[in-house]
């Protein structure tokens, strides 16, 4: 047996490394080069401007185009930016740890780069090679890195190069001023802070009375640079007349504005276009922006364009692992990309993935429904443009769709509390009205995730106040033409539409939610794929609901002693939480481990109380041994995968490899956005209010739950399911006390919906 077992694990490995195919691997390391030009301040509404330039607009039509998203951990600065895309992690930068100079250019006065290097390392730095770049700084930073809640490797990319013997320089700077803006070089130097080639200094910039801060730069030199013996290696060129425009911008005139923005344009439009007509064989070409201008910012247009030359004759999209979404790709990708092109393995433990062309799909049709509101041209950077402003539509627009739902949710609760607490103080005449309106917003509020997740399929894009208007009345009327129906037939109906709804969406892509106010958020990279922790609430809420309903609406035939049923409803029950659970912890659909394990929880509980198991030592440990067994099978689920890999195959690799230090800066990130997402977030407070809401409905005394108890008895068995994996959701996710407030809404909701019934329904026991 072990025989047969060593010949298929060996014939295994060899298929493996049979087809797996090294990336540019026909090409010598020593013949390849990759240019990056980051242009600091360039936006997507800079770049639609570039194409009606003469030069680089017709060679914007051959480039692979991508939007960049970086989750930054701090401020959104170049710095930062450059400091992810360099360690291929977050990193944190500080001021005191100054920025890069040429080994001979002062500091301060009578102290040079070098004689600063010699005195941080205690080695003589004057002898450097001529142009050589040094960061003083480095050990700065990585002191005020260390005791954070991740792993930074600062200065990764350049030590990974120069241990390969690839050559990195460094041309231009961001200067401004009296400030010293050289922030490039934190993706381009070494552990040691240094940079073997380049020039940083005020060489690069000329002279010019009308620009911001007197200053422009000079392109014939950073192109003389660049091309110079054409040697081989990385060469990044910071590039920042652009954000220095915008950051004059206040202060100047609208018209000398708008002439220094055209030939700003005009200048960058000439040195691309002489820089990507000059790409030879073996030379990539990386245009990326790190952080995009204020005017940019300030309409939350955050995400930046990123486009690839390396011989492709058509325009595409980019997409990386790491996102999983065509046309966005995430600040860690940059740094495997790079290794990638020189054949050199990428480091263990990076979150990043190499960025790739997208397959020739063309836009989807969400993408084409959107675009009547938003044209833009065919191709690659065409459809790009149309998704980003989507993207941004939506970013927008979040925080306000999302408050006014809240807000809503907490009015109808606590509108329907006072009115069910308060009741026989009111008058008679004028209760059924109000109780009648109750229920209905009550029960509107069911309907609004489903509504949430249908809203991308419509053909236009809506704005806010208009969606919110629209789904309130879609929710109105669903509610009013269900209202009549019996309580479990109208919970069941709701929950399956619900779960059917999101299960649907997800085994067929995730395409609606992806665009969702409910679902992702590239613009941060929370999350590019898989199941949210907004619909992860939601679907374990009306799971644990759809199968109590169900239960309670064959109770009579239970009742009358028909087995069969009984089976058939456990049989029911238990292989829809298995199909909802293998949703939540697949790699290639939901890929929520936090969803996965609460659910495990909340449809654990639920199924036991269904089915009346009573509580013991036995049954405890049986619970613990399956729960273990939950987290097993989700490690061995994604260890195993076949398929790209994943945050949560990442954080099993750790698990197994025993890792500790490193899956503890994992749990204290989570613990960190759990903590303050609860002191800041809205749904904290939905939480809270659902919370209030229970203990009025458990703790007065006629103690209602006790009497629903009585008349829908699996009902409130399932609530009790509902409630546990909504306390296990807010302790296994970064964002728990989101999951926990839209998994408890499908307790609060049908319990006050049943209290505030009316009183011939109140007095009659099913």
């Amino acid at each position: 047996m072990h025989k047969y077992l060593a010949f298929f694990l060996s014939l295994s490995l060899l298929v493996n490394l049979s087809c797996t195919k090294t990336v540019h691997a026909q090409l010598p390391t020593g013949k390849r080069q990759v240019v990056v030009i980051s242009v600091e301040g360039l936006s997507f509404a800079d770049v639609s401007q570039l194409r009606g330039y003469p030069q680089v607009g017709k060679w914007m039509e051959r480039a692979d185009w991508g939007a960049l998203s970086i989750r930054f951990g701090g401020p959104r600065t170049e710095a930062n930016a450059y400091l992810q895309m360099g360690s291929g992690g977050q990193a944190l930068y500080n001021k005191r740890s100054d920025t890069a100079y040429g080994a001979n250019e002062e500091i301060e006065s009578g102290v040079l780069a070098a004689d600063r290097m010699r005195q941080v390392t205690g080695k003589d730095r004057r002898e450097a090679a001529t142009g050589a770049i040094l960061f003083p700084g480095i050990f700065r930073l990585k002191l005020d890195n260390e005791n954070k809640p991740f792993t930074s490797r600062i200065g990764l990319l350049g030590s990974r190069l120069q241990q390969a013997g690839v050559e990195v320089a460094l041309y231009g700077n961001g200067d401004y001023g009296v400030t010293r803006a050289r922030h490039a070089a934190l993706l381009a130097m070494n552990q040691q802070g240094e940079i073997s080639r380049g020039d940083v200094t005020s060489r690069c910039l000329l002279s010019a009375p009308d620009y911001p801060y007197g200053v422009r730069t000079d392109y014939d030199y950073l192109y003389d640079c660049l091309t110079a013996g054409r040697q081989p290696g990385l060469t990044v060129i910071q590039l920042a007349d652009l954000a220095r425009l915008y950051r004059f911008r206040e202060l100047m005139d609208p018209g000398h504005f708008q002439a220094l923005y055209q030939r700003i344009m005009s200048d960058l439009d000439a040195f691309l276009g002489k820089v990507i007509s000059s790409r030879q064989s073996g030379q990539l070409i990386m245009l990326l922006s790190p952080v995009p201008n204020e005017l940019a910012r300030k309409e939350k247009s955050l995400l930046t364009p990123i486009a690839v030359w390396k011989g492709s004759a058509a325009s595409g999209l980019l997409t990386s692992a790491t996102t999983r979404q065509q046309g966005v790709v995430s600040g860690l990708d940059v740094l495997p990309t790079i290794l990638s092109w020189f054949s050199l393995p990428a480091p263990p433990g990076l979150a990043g993935h190499v960025i790739t062309k997208a397959a020739e799909a063309g836009p989807s049709p969400l993408i084409k429904s959107k675009s009547a509101l938003l044209p833009e041209a065919a191709g690659g950077l065409g459809q790009l443009v149309t998704e980003v402003k989507r993207i941004d539509h939506i970013y927008r627009n979040r925080s306000t769709v999302m408050y006014t739902y809240v807000m809503l949710q907490i009015i109808v609760l606590l509108y329907a509390s006072v009115l069910w607490v308060w009741n026989k103080r009111i008058q008679r005449r004028d209760v059924p009205f109000l109780r009648y309106t109750a229920r209905l917003g009550l029960l509107a509020m069911m309907f609004f995730p489903v509504l949430f997740l249908l809203e991308p399929l419509l053909p236009l894009s809506i704005p806010p106040a208009a969606m919110i208007s629209t789904a309130m009345l879609l929710a109105l009327g669903a509610a009013r033409l269900s209202g009549h129906w019996p309580y479990p037939r109208l919970f069941a109906a709701v929950a399956g539409c619900t779960v059917l709804a999101i299960l649907m969406d997800g085994f067929l892509g995730a395409q609606a939610m992806r665009r969702s106010y409910m679902g992702y958020d590239p613009v941060i990279g929370a999350r590019f794929y898989g199941l949210g922790n907004e619909y992860e609430g939601v679907l374990i809420g009306a799971g644990v609901l759809l199968f109590a309903a169900l239960y309670e609406g064959r109770r009579s035939s239970i009742q009358r002693g028909k087995p069969g049923l009984r089976s058939g409803r456990f049989w029911l029950a238990a292989a829809g939480f298995a199909l909802i659970l293998f949703y939540m912890a697949a790699p290639t659909l939901g890929t929520n481990a936090g969803g996965f394990l609460a659910g495990c929880v909340g449809f654990g509980v639920a199924i036991a109380r269904l089915e009346g198991w009573k509580a013991s030592k036995k049954s405890l440990l049986l619970a613990a041994g399956g729960l273990l067994l939950g987290v097993v099978i989700l490690v061995a689920g994604n260890l195993l995968s076949q398929g790209p890999p994943t945050h949560v195959g990442r954080a099993a690799h750790e698990l197994v490899a025993g890792n500790w230090e490193e899956i503890g800066r994992i749990v204290q990130r989570k613990l960190e956005m759990n903590w303050r997402l609860i002191r800041v977030s809205a749904w904290s407070k939905m939480f809270a209010v659902s919370l209030f809401v229970i203990a009025l409905l458990s703790l007065r005394p006629n103690r209602y739950l006790r009497q629903l108890s009585v008349r829908h008895p699996y009902m409130v068995k399932g609530f009790g399911g509902i409630i546990a994996g909504s306390l296990a959701g807010l302790l296994l996710n970064d964002s728990g006390i989101v999951t926990a407030a839209t998994a408890i809404l499908f307790f609060v909701v049908p319990a006050l919906y049943a209290a505030i019934g009316d009183e011939a329904e109140q007095k009659t026991a099913v």
